[in-house]
Formats: C-alpha cells, sequence, structure tokens
C-alpha cells in the first residue's frame, strides 16, 4: 500500500516536472520567434548604410591570402550574399540568423549561471532590445561580437566552477572568433583575467596547480596578438580617426551610446542588482564582465577613436543582471503581484515604444541612401558624375556613375568649378546631413551647392536625435 502511494507521489511530481518543462519550452520557442520576427521585418527594405556598404564591398573582395583584420564579418557576409543574393536582404540573413541564435543562447547562460526564470528573462530582454534588432538587420560585424562575447563568457564561467579544461577551450575557441570578429573585443579578455583572479583573492584561497593550469590554457594564446601592435598596418588601423570628431569618442557619449541602447530602466536595473545584496559568484562575474571592459573603453578613448556601440558585446551582461534583480524582488511573496510585474513590464514596454519608433518612425536609424540614389537613376544620364561623402555608395547604388569624394571638391574649389564648366556631363550631389555637419560645419560648402545647383528633392530620416537626411541637388552647365 504504501509503494502504491509513493508511487502515485512520484509519478505525480514527475508530471509536474514534465508539465514545467513544456511550459518553458513553449515560453523560448514564442520569445526567440518573437525575436526572429522582429529581426526579419523589413529587412530587405532598409537602405544600406556607410559602415554597412563598405563592409559588403570589402566582403565580396575578401581573399584569405592576405591578413585581414576582423576577418568574420567579411566572411560571413559574403557567404550570405552566395547563398542569398546581392543585395540588402541577401546581406543580412547570416547576421539575423546569428541575432536570433544569441536569444538562446542568453537562456542556456542565464539558466546556467542564476536560474531558468533569469535565463528565460533576459531571452526575452535580448528579444525585444532594440540594438540588438539594429545590429542583427546589419552587415556589420556587432552582432557577431555579441554572439561570440556569450559563448566565450559561458564556458570561461563554467570551466573555473566545474575545473574542466575542455569548457576552457571551448571558451579560447570562442574568444578567437571574438577578436576576429571585432579586434577590439578582446577587451573583454582583461574582464575575465580581473574575475578570475579576483576570485581566488576574495575566497583566500591558493592558486593550485590546477587552477593555474586553466587559466594559462586561456589567457597564454591570447597574448599572442599583442604582437600585432608591432604591424604598422595595425597600428594604423587602431589610431585611424584619432582626433575626428572628437565628441562621439568622449567618455560622455561613450556611456550615453550604453545607456540609451539598453535602455534606461535595464540600466537601473543592473545597477540594483549590484547593491541589492550580497553579491554571489554568478552576479561578480557580470559585474565584471559589465564594468572592466567599460573602464578601459573611458581610459582608451583618450588615445584611440572608440565608440560606444563597440561596447554591445556587453550588453548580455547588463540584462542578466536585470534579469536577476528582477528574480530577486519577484520572490518576494509579502509584495503584491502588480508590483513584483513592475520593473520587467516596464522594460520591456520601454523597449517596444523603441521598437515602434525605430520601425514606424526612424527608417530603421539609418539614412534613405537607396531612395536618394533612386531619385538619380530615374533622371540619370550618360557622364553623369556624383559627389558624396562616400563614394563607395555610388560604386554600389549607380555603379555606372563617376562618383567623386566630396572632399576633393573641398579642398579645391575652384579647380572643381573649372572642371564643371569644361566638362560635358552634369554633376549630382548628395548631401547627407549627419556627415556634412562634421566635415562642413561651417556650411561653407552647403552653401555654395544650394547657391549653384538645382535642389532635387530630400529623403528625411531622423533617429537618436540625430538628423540623417538626404538632401540631392543637381548642377547642369549651359
Amino acid at each position: 500500500m504504501f509503494h502504491q502511494i509513493f508511487a502515485v507521489k512520484t509519478d505525480k511530481v514527475l508530471v509536474v516536472k514534465i508539465d514545467h518543462h513544456k511550459k518553458e519550452v513553449l515560453i523560448l520557442v514564442a520569445v526567440t520567434l518573437f525575436g526572429g520576427i522582429l529581426r526579419l521585418f523589413h529587412l530587405g527594405t532598409w537602405s544600406f548604410w556607410i559602415d554597412e556598404v563598405l563592409c559588403v564591398l570589402d566582403a565580396q573582395n575578401f581573399s584569405f591570402k592576405q591578413f585581414q583584420i576582423n576577418p568574420v564579418p567579411y566572411i560571413a557576409v559574403r557567404l550570405s550574399i552566395s547563398i542569398f543574393g546581392l543585395s540588402e536582404f541577401g546581406s543580412r540573413v547570416l547576421p539575423v540568423f546569428v541575432g536570433i541564435a544569441s536569444i538562446l543562447l542568453i537562456y542556456w547562460m542565464g539558466n546556467s549561471l542564476i536560474s531558468k526564470y533569469v535565463g528565460i528573462l533576459s531571452a526575452i530582454f535580448l528579444a525585444t532590445l532594440n540594438w540588438h534588432v539594429y545590429w542583427s538587420q546589419n552587415a556589420r560585424a556587432y552582432v557577431f561580437t555579441l554572439f561570440f562575447a556569450l559563448l566565450t563568457t559561458w564556458f570561461f564561467y563554467l570551466a573555473i566552477e566545474r575545473n574542466r579544461v575542455g569548457l576552457m577551450i571551448v571558451a579560447l575557441v570562442s574568444s578567437i572568433f571574438l577578436i576576429a570578429s571585432h579586434i577590439l573585443s578582446s577587451i573583454l579578455v582583461p574582464a575575465l583575467a580581473v574575475y578570475s583572479v579576483g576570485l581566488r583573492l576574495s575566497e583566500k584561497k591558493p592558486f593550485n596547480r590546477r587552477y593555474c593550469f586553466l587559466l594559462l590554457a586561456f589567457f597564454v594564446p591570447l597574448g599572442l596578438p599583442l604582437f600585432l601592435l608591432l604591424s604598422p598596418d595595425f597600428q594604423t588601423y587602431l589610431f585611424s580617426g584619432w582626433g575626428l570628431n572628437e565628441w562621439k569618442r568622449s567618455p560622455l557619449y561613450i556611456v550615453s551610446t550604453l545607456v540609451y541602447g539598453l535602455t534606461i530602466p535595464v540600466t537601473v536595473a543592473a545597477l540594483l542588482e549590484t547593491i541589492a545584496g550580497p553579491i554571489r559568484r554568478p552576479q561578480a562575474f557580470l559585474l565584471c564582465y559589465a564594468s572592466v571592459p567599460l573602464i578601459l573603453f573611458l581610459f582608451f578613448s583618450q588615445l584611440l577613436n572608440v565608440a560606444g556601440y563597440y561596447l554591445f558585446f556587453t550588453v548580455p551582461a547588463y540584462l542578466l543582471l536585470a534579469a536577476s534583480v528582477c528574480e530577486r524582488i519577484w520572490v518576494l511573496r509579502q509584495i503584491s503581484l502588480p508590483i513584483r510585474c513592475i520593473l520587467p513590464v516596464m522594460i520591456v514596454a520601454v523597449m517596444l515604444s523603441q521598437n515602434y519608433t525605430y520601425f514606424r518612425l526612424e527608417n530603421g536609424g539609418r539614412s534613405d541612401w537607396k531612395k536618394a540614389f533612386e531619385t538619380i537613376k530615374s533622371e540619370f544620364r550618360e557622364n553623369d558624375r556624383i559627389v558624396l561623402s562616400v563614394p563607395q555608395m555610388g560604386e554600389y547604388y549607380v555603379p555606372k556613375a563617376k562618383s567623386t569624394y566630396v572632399k576633393e571638391m573641398m579642398n579645391d574649389l575652384e579647380g572643381f568649378e573649372r572642371e564643371v564648366k569644361l566638362s560635358s556631363g552634369r554633376t549630382w550631389f548628395l548631401v547627407d546631413v549627419e556627415d556634412f555637419n562634421i566635415f562642413d560645419s561651417d556650411q561653407r560648402l552647403r552653401r555654395w551647392i544650394r547657391k549653384n545647383a538645382v535642389y532635387i528633392k530630400s529623403h528625411s530620416a531622423f533617429s537618436r536625435y540625430r538628423d540623417r537626411s538626404i538632401h540631392v541637388y543637381l548642377l547642369e552647365v549651359n
């Protein structure tokens, strides 16, 4: 009889566990599908923007015969183009798939480090986060840096916890792909060093032989790329653009870019988690993952041309910390259910509002180069040329036209006027406000264009408090 009662109870527990597992799987599938729909929506509608078209053109010319910094995005974009065709959609398909895979990956990491609830919440946050939607819809490096940073940090943490060399090798391989996605993402390595050393010191444990071997297996191979600093080409890459647009590499701008991308509720929630109570190992690890790269970037911004979005690979740390504090609040049963739901609901609501703005009002956060070139193509004649801030945009959208770099015109405006008068063709001007505001801050060139050329059309776009409009002008010589 007692055996029968025990068997019935065991069966009930098993059924409950299976039901919970099914529910968890269904939620994860729904979240992933939602994230996939967001990332595929308007994928081929958005125009390429400047950095993106440069990546697409370079990807087509990519070769293993010569050394290439950041090869992963070029390989991925080239593969995407070879499968899905040369277009905005075809170039972005693989980045989208990697973005969707990251939703599953952050769930597994959150589930492994803290709890399944944190895993589910962090997956919801990443699926909804507009910053991640944006970079998933880009033929650029940053969605790859986030994916490989997730893999690296997750397996590094597990290797330390379980004392497993195999897991550390996976972390090492992932970190190599991370650095090959964007070289400045290597700033994650010091964060892992701070955690692994700080962990032993804080717990007053000796650095035994096994622990040291684990760390050496990871950090020694990653120290070899430091020899790249001796390469003149690499030095040029690191310091290129330094001194231009100093505001965008200022500490204030870097922090504001990060906070805006994460949203204020996520930023506040992540900060709350660090002060809400005793910091356990997972939270300490995530704190190192989030803060060390930020601190180092703020320092190096005075030496290198860095940008706030280079820290995109640290986003999972903030989302996991935010999900963790949401769980802390959730288990406080003395607080009413509606109040316990406020923080996660607010986070998701703000993210959804950003997505609404992104899709309906901001043109996907980019200038509408495609429509600007369609305006030109509708009236294009042989021997016409285009003057613009990035000739490669013309090379992609109107390959038969001669594209002229606008700075060549600025350097010798009188010579340009003489050349125009002697030429038989017409000259189109694409004035993209965002770039012209940097190198034509006194509007001298724009005044010349407005005075001598005929205004044709404007393609307005405003996003993240910036004017990304493009104005089209045509200069005809009688």
